[in-house]
Formats: structure tokens, sequence, C-alpha cells
């Protein structure tokens, strides 16, 4: 059947049994992030997948929504790679802000009457100027490497170590060595994932995907008033408890953006 005689034929039956019909459930899968889309979209995939599509009628339909399944892993790698890059950032700050606190402490103690005090501060602020006091302005690569050399040069100095415990700086010092060694492996990793990765239109790909599930809620309505319910009641029925879901938990996202609601640290939807 050509897409012209379907598409009149639907369109007839729409017209015709409209109270009559039996209904796909549907959502706008515009409020899905990123990150939910491409696993929402291959859910789908193999939700019909199972059904045997080629048998309902619904293989031309059902094979052109499979073949986005390439560009949805790419969207979805992608967004893995985006969600690295903000928490190398947050990384970043964490970092920055430790070693500017143990420089500004030490600074700051290193100008007390009380000599015991300044004593340990100056030892502590010399192996920083050593290493340099704008460590938290330089760039990822570079900052990586200095907090390394500045730790490992602490570390070889006892008298430091102990400078550093009696001014309270000491698990200061070691969360900005946790920090830098998560940093440092996060950014391997992010770097070799955009290496391997290409860089895609997320939302010409969503667009034109979302035009291809439509066509395959119509069509399958379409089939199942045209051939009987019987064989296609499971299939529709799986695929509206699933949209159902999707169609609560949006709405809901929805009133809480209209009310205002930071969304940022929420957590995605639970795939069902």
């Amino acid at each position: 059947m050509n897409f012209f005689c379907f598409f009149v034929k639907y369109n007839y039956y729409s017209f015709k049994n409209k109270n009559s019909m039996i209904r796909i459930v549907r959502f706008n899968f515009l409020g899905l992030w990123n990150s939910e889309y491409p696993l929402v979209v291959s859910r789908i995939i193999d939700m019909v997948a199972v059904h045997k599509p080629k048998e309902l009628y619904l293989g031309n339909s059902f094979d052109r929504l499979a073949a986005f399944r390439p560009q949805l892993d790419k969207i979805e790698v992608q967004e893995k790679f985006d969600k690295d890059s903000v928490a190398l950032s947050e990384l970043d700050q964490q970092r920055d802000t430790l070693f500017n606190v143990i420089h500004a402490v030490a600074k700051a103690f290193a100008r007390t009457p009380i000599a015991e005090i300044s004593k340990h501060a100056s030892s502590i602020m010399t192996i920083l100027k050593k290493h340099g006091n704008d460590i938290a302005s330089a760039n990822y690569t570079a900052e990586t490497e200095r907090i390394n050399d500045l730790i490992a040069d602490m570390k070889a100095q006892p008298e430091v170590l102990k400078s550093l415990e009696s001014l309270s700086l000491l698990p200061l010092f070691e969360q900005m060595g946790k920090f830098n060694t998560e940093f440092d492996k996060l950014f391997m990793q992010r770097n070799q994932r955009q290496a391997e990765t290409e860089r895609v239109d997320v939302r010409a790909i969503r667009i034109e995907c979302d035009k291809v599930i439509t066509l395959l809620w119509n069509a399958i309505e379409f089939c199942c008033n045209e051939y009987g319910e019987e064989k296609y009641l499971p299939l529709i029925k799986e695929i509206n408890n699933f949209n159902s879901y999707y169609k609560q938990q949006l709405a809901a996202r929805s009133a809480r953006r209209k009310a205002k609601k930071d969304l940022s640290a929420e957590e995605p939807i639970e795939l069902i």
C-alpha cells in the first residue's frame, strides 16, 4: 500500500469512525530531555519489534523508525560527553576553591605575631610560591599537572605536612588531591569519547524521528481498525501503558516548571 492510499484511507476512517477507533495514547516528545529521548525511542523500537510488525502490516513504518537507532546511539554518547563537561567544570571549581582557601589561610596566618603559627604558615607559603600562586587560574591540563607536582613536593617534605596539620589545612590539602585525581581521570575519558564520537544535530534528528513515530502510531491505529482489533490490542495496550506513564511524568515536570521550581538537579524520568 503506498503512502498516499494509506493517508487517504486513514483520514477516511478517522472521519467515519472517529468515536469508535482504537486510539494510541500520545504525548509530546518535546518534553523529553536529550538524555531521555534516545532511551525512550529505543524502548519503543524494542517494544514494537517483539510483536512482529511485518505480520501486522507495520513493516515499513517500523523499519523507518528502527533506522534511527544509530543516530539515537550517537545522541546518547554525545549527551554523556556533555555531562562529562559539566562534571569537569564542577570538579575544577572545587579544586580551585580548596587551593585558594589553603593559600588565603596560610597567607593570613603568616602575618600573625604568634611565632609558632607564622612559622608553619610561612613553610606552606614558601612551597605554594614555588609552584605558583596562580595555579587555580591555569588551564585544565596545566592546573592538573601543577597540583600533582605540588602534592608530590609537599608529601616529600614531612615538615610541610606537619605545618598543614598544625593549621588544620591537611584535610583540605588531601581533598584537593582527590578532586584533582577525579578530574584527571574524567578529563581523559571525555577526551577519548570526544575523539571517537561524531557530533550530531540532536534537534534535527529529534524533529525527523518524531514525525516517523507519529506515522507509526497512525499506521497502528489504521491497521487495527482495518484488519481487526484482536491481533493489534496486545501491542496497543503495551504502547498505551508506556505512553500514559510518560504523559503523566512529563505533565508533572511541566507543572513544576510552571511553578518555577529548579529542575536542574532532577533525575531523568525512570525508564519502564
